[in-house]
């Protein structure tokens, strides 16, 4: 599977990026030995302040990263100087964001006007569309489950293969519903085995004490479960799996792939329909984004309080792919329907087309008009 590779240089993006995405996130160099966790300082007068510990020489050129929801960004820095212990300054020559995950050609939004443009959103997929879908083709989704069950039990005492077409009362699908973070549990019975003691209780008390079935197999001591997630966005199963030993990382990272997998043949199965149609954008904000159409066939593909993912197509080729919720569908006194979404999630890359497009039309909004003075009034007599 292809990477999608934007390589971006210029240098106010570059700061843009490095202050939404670097200082909140983890980042690492990487070094010969492996990837070296440091700290980002800041980014000042075109250079990047980093703290570096456990090197005596630093490179006269590196590579650092940081990463977040499926998408990994890279930056190649040049020395400038230490300016103190730990401490070093870099010039950023480049920044790369990487995603490997395939995504399909978009069209093009149209442009009209004067530096003015209609936005779209497409393919539009709901999470009820996703379940409907999931129940009406139960002989695919059960002979794709048997096939991936029966590999996976060589290797793990006990698989489970769950979608949300089986109910959402799930203790773990309903976990998966809100946080879409993988869990490894490495021993159930030692909370010594996790480093996240946080993680590890609400493991213990909404998940492991909810399963009865679990709790009486006394010989099962670890758990992995990993999301299966509509690209990457939007969660409609998970894979579990327990064992007779401990578990760890490699057997974590290996059940994430087989959660791609799946995901990736029902998607060229074409189990899910995807709309194309291309749906007017009539107002956005960074929270949000109004969507407006005539044809009401269009309005099964929304409900009000359902989580939806598309592709909102900007100006220049770009797109935000973002995951919202729908807050309203009303209609207005032209009979066009009109759908209300909070986003709720964008990935980096298009977090970055959308910010810079917000901004952009910001900047045309005409600059208020200066205000006539009050007249004059009459200067009051001095009391005393």
């Amino acid at each position: 599977m292809a990477d999608v590779i934007r390589t971006i240089t210029d240098q106010p993006q570059i700061e843009k990026i490095f202050y939404k995405f670097f200082m909140s996130g983890e980042v690492y160099l990487k070094t010969k030995s492996g990837d070296l966790k440091i700290r980002f300082f800041g980014y000042t007068q075109g250079q990047v302040a980093l703290k570096i510990p456990f090197v005596k020489n630093m490179y006269e050129s590196c590579l650092i990263f940081t990463r977040r929801e499926g998408y990994t960004l890279y930056a190649t820095l040049k020395l400038v100087e230490k300016q103190e212990e730990e401490v070093y300054t870099f010039f950023p020559l480049k920044m790369q964001i990487i995603n490997a995950v395939r995504r399909e050609d978009r069209k093009t939004p149209d442009f009209v006007g004067e530096g003015k443009s209609i936005i779209h959103v497409t393919n539009i997929v709901s999470d009820f569309i996703i379940q409907n879908s999931l129940g009406m083709e139960i002989k695919k989704v059960d002979k794709v489950k048997d096939v991936i069950r029966a590999d996976m039990e060589k290797q793990f005492k006990h698989v489970r293969i769950y979608f949300c077409n089986e109910g959402t009362t799930d203790v773990r699908m309903k976990h998966f519903m809100v946080e879409k973070i993988p869990y490894l549990i490495p021993e159930i019975n030692r909370k010594e085995s996790m480093k996240d003691e946080a993680r590890y209780n609400a493991y213990i008390n909404t998940i492991y004490a909810r399963d009865y079935s679990l709790a009486n197999k006394k010989e099962l001591v670890s758990e992995i479960a990993v999301p299966v997630l509509f690209r990457t966005r939007l969660p409609y199963g998970y894979i579990q799996v327990n064992h007779t030993a401990p578990l760890a990382e490699p057997h974590l990272n290996a059940i994430k792939r087989i959660a791609t997998h799946v995901d990736e043949i029902f998607t060229r199965s074409k189990i899910f329909p995807i709309s194309d149609e291309m749906l007017l954008v009539s107002d956005l904000s960074k929270g949000g984004v109004g969507v407006v159409f005539r044809e009401r066939k269009f309005i099964r593909y929304f409900r009000e309080g359902s989580l939806v993912t598309f592709d909102i197509m900007l100006p220049g080729n770009k797109k935000a792919s973002c995951v919202a919720v729908v807050r309203n569908i009303g209609i207005l006194e032209s009979k066009v329907i009109k759908i209300g979404c909070e986003i709720k999630e964008m990935d980096p890359l298009s977090e970055v087309n959308y910010d810079e497009f917000i901004e952009t039309m910001k900047s045309q909004e005409p600059a208020p008009q200066p205000q006539p003075a009050p007249p004059a009034q009459p200067e009051q007599p001095a009391q005393g």
